[in-house]
């Protein structure tokens, strides 16, 4: 036990202190507890630093920092449980080698910069980032800042501060002033960070060295080359960033974590825009987008006219069925009126019947004037009052008929036609009619397989033709490319001979001009150069006459 927690495992030891993993039987939580070494509680400065840790990584709450729970002692051994978190740290990761995409470096960089301007924000330096201490929750897609070992508030009493000269921290990580043993702030946090991106960026230390005194002179003195002179894929952007934090100035580097962390939030942007733009413009010869831009226009074209000709043809089909279907539904019902009238009810059952057998109609029912089937192609409903059909739905009036839409007793869609059974203008009965859609779908049905086919293949022909053209274009694009790579490479002789007429033989003619202008320029440059050549040489031999001459009487002189 370690005061009121139940220890369950040793989980890691560091330098100065043991980790436990501990259960809480308070509160049932499972949390990690932190320990000082007996060799260093004994130590008043390791004692006062360690429980310096408990008081200002316990005022500050960020979702980028480990949260401290609780602060205690254990006899004459002082202890603080806090947040659990069984993850890797980015140690590990870098000890194994693993190169991280620099998108996560990027979000990675985002979170501790954001952390630490909350705990600067709060007075509290952290002052020993590095990898160990940065954990990789959810898969490496959150980190959190652990460890606030030796950390402090700047205005705790002199005598629990650090003693000057006392190296803390880690040699690799530290920033000059730390090596110097000179005052720190939140910036001296930021020179570290920026040890860790150049690492994860370039996949070595931003400073390294065995000898302890040289790595700090390296710390002190030394700028390291440019990540992306290591890692060529390293952007220009994060070079600058990456730099700039490790400036020897503070008043150099990033004065506050908002200003990194809005810095590596524009990396992250432009690198997202980058990869988007690659992906929208991968390579695609010009003949085959010609082909696919062309045949996916005349596709989309197809289709809008398609479904105007197949919404104009089902209105054209819809209007004569709706005509036919109401003509026979009125002839029907004057040809009932008189059995109706003598309620002689034998006659229609037989010719429903006979038309049913014959299929002449759909459906058809016969109702008396106070709404009870007396005939039906649907035997089961005589006798009965007429209920509206399955999906019946209104749709349509004609003069003296009502259209619906109904489904059958078979699952066929149809309209139904309602007309009045008249006597002297008197409704006597109704006749309920149905045609079947059947007939009209099959022919919109047709019609929009004919048009489909007919599009396929003017699309396949239009992409056909734009592909064959593309290449010709292509042909005299690559041409031009060669010719001016060629020119490019001191081939002043190259001559565009293909001439044709149109934009692409205006290009040629160009090129060939350009080419004489060129050569003429050099011929010339060449000239002059020969020249000046010539009269250094005359002028040579004219100053050693002279200097013969004045030899020589100097020589008679004396």
């Amino acid at each position: 036990m370690i005061g009121r927690y139940k220890v369950q495992s040793l989980v890691g030891e560091g330098a100065t202190a043991f980790v436990y993993k501990a259960w809480d039987p308070a509160i049932d939580r499972t949390l990690a507890i932190k320990i000082l070494k007996q060799e260093f509680s004994a130590d008043p400065n390791f004692s006062t630093r360690f429980q310096r840790e408990a008081r200002s990584a316990g005022a500050i709450s960020h979702p980028g920092i480990v949260t401290i729970y609780d602060v205690g002692q254990a006899g004459e051994t002082p202890y603080i449980a806090m947040e659990l978190l069984d993850e890797d740290s980015l140690a590990r990761v870098l000890a194994g080698g693993e190169r991280l995409p620099l998108e996560k470096i990027l979000s990675i960089g985002i979170q501790l910069a954001s952390a630490l301007d909350y705990a600067h924000r709060r007075g509290i330096v952290h002052r020993d980032i590095k990898p160990a201490n940065i954990l990789l929750v959810a898969g490496g897609e959150t980190v959190k800042l652990t460890d606030f070992g030796i950390a402090r508030f700047p205005t705790i009493d002199e005598m629990q501060k650090t003693q000057v000269g006392t190296v803390l921290g880690t040699p690799r990580y530290m920033s000059p002033e730390q090596v110097a043993a000179r005052p720190l702030d939140g910036r001296s946090d930021l020179f570290s960070l920026g040890a860790i991106l150049y690492e994860l960026a370039t996949g070595r230390p931003a400073f390294e060295n065995d000898n302890m005194a040289l790595l700090m002179l390296q710390v002190l003195q030394i700028t390291p080359p440019l990540p992306s002179a290591i890692a060529p894929g390293v952007p220009g952007g994060l070079d600058r960033v990456i730099m700039k934090l490790l400036h020897k100035r503070p008043e150099q580097r990033f004065q506050s974590g908002k200003d990194l962390a809005d810095a590596l939030q524009r990396e992250l942007e432009a690198l997202q825009d980058k990869e988007k733009s690659e992906r929208q413009n991968r390579y695609l010869p010009l003949r085959v987008k010609l082909a696919l831009r062309a045949g996916a226009a005349l596709a989309l074209t197809f289709v809008v006219c398609m479904t105007i000709v197949y919404g104009a043809e089902r209105r054209v089909l819809e209007e004569q069925v709706f005509n036919d279907g109401a003509s026979l539904a009125k002839f029907v019902a004057v040809e009932a009126a008189l059995p109706v009238l003598g309620q002689n009810w034998l006659p229609l059952k037989l010719f429903v019947q006979d038309a049913k057998a014959r299929g002449s109609f759909d459906y058809l029912a016969v109702t008396d004037h106070d709404g009870i089937v007396q005939a039906s192609t649907e035997k089961q409903s005589e006798g009965r009052v007429f209920a509206p059909l399955p999906g019946q739905k209104a749709i349509a009036d004609a003069v003296g008929v009502s259209i619906s839409s109904i489904t059958l007793p078979d699952g066929r869609s149809a309209f139904l036609f309602d007309t009045p059974i008249l006597f002297q203008q008197t409704r006597i009965g109704t006749i309920h009619l149905g045609v079947s859609q059947a007939g009209m779908h099959s022919v919109l049905e047709a019609t929009l397989a004919l048009l489909a086919f007919v599009g396929m293949i003017a699309v396949a022909a239009v992409g056909s033709l734009s592909y064959f053209f593309g290449g010709m274009i292509g042909k005299s694009i690559r041409l031009l490319r060669d010719s001016l790579a060629a020119l490019g490479e001191g081939d002043f002789d190259r001559r565009l001979s293909r001439i044709s007429a149109d934009e692409f033989g205006e290009l040629f003619v160009a090129f060939n001009g350009m080419a004489e202008k060129m050569q003429s320029r050099l011929a010339a440059l060449t000239r002059d150069r020969s020249q000046e050549a010539e009269g250094e040489v005359k002028l040579a031999d004219g100053t050693a006459e002279m200097t013969a001459q004045d030899g020589a009487t100097l020589l008679l002189s004396a």
